[in-house]
């Protein structure tokens, strides 16, 4: 007698996918079985994630920046390749933005920055 060669589908309780294996490959429940699905928080909510999680990027970025160009006027010449990426961005970048990050610099980073290799300098000597 022929034997059944065609795969035994599973219908998926959460997305009522047919599928074969293990996982639904639209939701990702195992073997079909009905999950207790997580609110989302809705449109606001998504919404709110998005932009604090651009925030966050723009923080990230903006601490990149200031450590690359610290040490690069820091060693001269000796860093090429920070000069070249600070020269990159300081050429994409409005000159209104470079005299507000100048005049930060020289008010509050300049300051921070002393304390700091001073701290290092005092603990590691």
């Amino acid at each position: 007698m022929p034997q059944n060669v065609r795969k035994q589908h599973t219908v998926c309780k959460n997305c009522k996918t047919r599928f074969i294996g293990t996982y639904c490959p639209y939701c990702g429940a195992e073997n079909g079985a009905k999950h207790a699905r997580r609110s989302s928080g809705g449109l606001i909510g998504g919404l709110l994630q998005f932009i604090f999680s651009l925030i966050i990027l723009a923080i990230f970025i903006a601490i990149a920046f200031i450590v690359l160009d610290y040490v690069a006027s820091a060693s001269g010449d000796a860093h090429g390749a920070a000069r070249a990426i600070l020269d990159s961005v300081r050429n994409a970048v409005p000159n209104s933005v470079w005299d507000y990050y100048a005049m930060f610099k020289s008010q509050y980073l300049d300051r921070w920055v002393a304390a700091i290799t001073d701290f290092f300098a005092v603990t590691f000597s």
